[in-house]
């Protein structure tokens, strides 16, 4: 019975100790009144305002150093500006008128050589045997030069394309010289190299015909094919030679093409005069020739047509 007792007490506790902590629970879950969510929301737009104002303030009161700063900084560039002496800011401007610039490149004249030099290189390749008896002949060898010379006399084709090269190389050193000695001006200075390869190629051409005429006139074909053997081997020898030379001339600094011009004409002046010495020692065993009319002939068939012919294309042709 006691038992009882005490098991109905302890239930009442435990469902008034419920009842009540529903009601607290219920209590707080309830939505606030109307009149303090107004007045929070007042006090929120007005703090909002007040830190509006407060940062527009502060922005206010800094702006008037910057303006100070900026007119400051630009006071002290232009002061700066007038003290210094290499800069007159006080004088008007002065402006240019830029011009377009003509590239004057040397594109033409290294593809020119190098077409040259690949010549110069494949006729050695494949003449080389000729290639060296030439030397050989030039600068007389030990070896009989009868018997290299009537190499040199049957090989026809490898002389006709040494002779062309010469014609070449001579064309393109007397073109270099026009240029920096009297530069052209009615034909452009690119027209003028095949002009001047051509008359050196119809220069040679002629007195190869006229010096074969003379010699069938006067019955002295031999005399005159051993002339124009010398003529022509000297011819070969200046041509590659002249390579050399033609590379400085054209690549050179304008302070060096008095001095490098100079020494080439002379070079060659050298090989001319060994050409007419070798001449006249093959002719003289022919027939009788004096020196001085040997010298007669020279100076009117050899020199005088080249001035006449430099004159004539100075004049009226560039």
């Amino acid at each position: 019975m006691k038992t009882v007792k005490y098991f109905v007490v302890t239930l009442l506790f435990i469902f008034f100790n419920n009842h009540s902590y529903s009601q607290k629970i219920a209590d707080s879950l309830a939505l606030p009144d109307r009149s303090f969510n107004t007045d929070t929301t007042k006090s929120v737009k007005n703090e909002n305002r007040l830190l509006t104002d407060t940062v527009k303030r502060s922005y206010d009161t800094l702006q008037p150093p910057t303006k100070v700063f900026a007119k400051s900084y630009h006071s002290v560039v232009d002061s700066l500006l007038l003290s210094n002496k290499y800069i007159d800011v006080k004088q008007p401007a002065i402006y240019f008128i830029a011009e377009k610039k003509q590239p004057d490149g040397k594109e033409f004249i290294f593809y020119t050589l190098c077409v040259v030099i690949l010549m110069l290189g494949l006729f050695k390749t494949f003449y080389k045997s000729y290639f060296n008896n030439l030397f050989r002949v030039f600068f007389n060898t030990s070896i009989r030069q009868t018997q290299l010379a009537d190499q040199l006399f049957q090989a026809k084709l490898p002389s006709f394309i040494l002779n062309i090269f010469f014609a070449i190389s001579a064309g393109i050193f007397i073109w270099l010289l026009f240029k920096y000695y009297h530069p052209p001006r009615l034909l452009s200075n690119q027209l003028l190299l095949p002009f001047c390869i051509a008359g050196v190629g119809a220069l040679y051409f002629i007195k190869y015909c006229f010096i074969k005429f003379l010699g069938w006139m006067s019955g002295m074909q031999q005399a005159a094919d051993n002339y124009i053997f010398v003529i022509f081997l000297i011819n070969k020898i200046t041509g590659i030679i002249l390579i050399p030379f033609i590379v400085l001339l054209a690549f050179a600094m304008p302070l060096w093409i008095n001095s490098i011009a100079m020494f080439s004409v002379l070079v060659m002046g050298l090989f001319f005069l060994s050409r007419y010495v070798k001449t006249f020692g093959i002719l003289e065993y022919r027939f009788p020739l004096q020196p001085f009319h040997f010298l007669i002939y020279i100076t009117g068939v050899e020199i005088l047509p080249i001035l006449i012919v430099y004159k004539l294309v100075v004049d009226y042709v560039i």
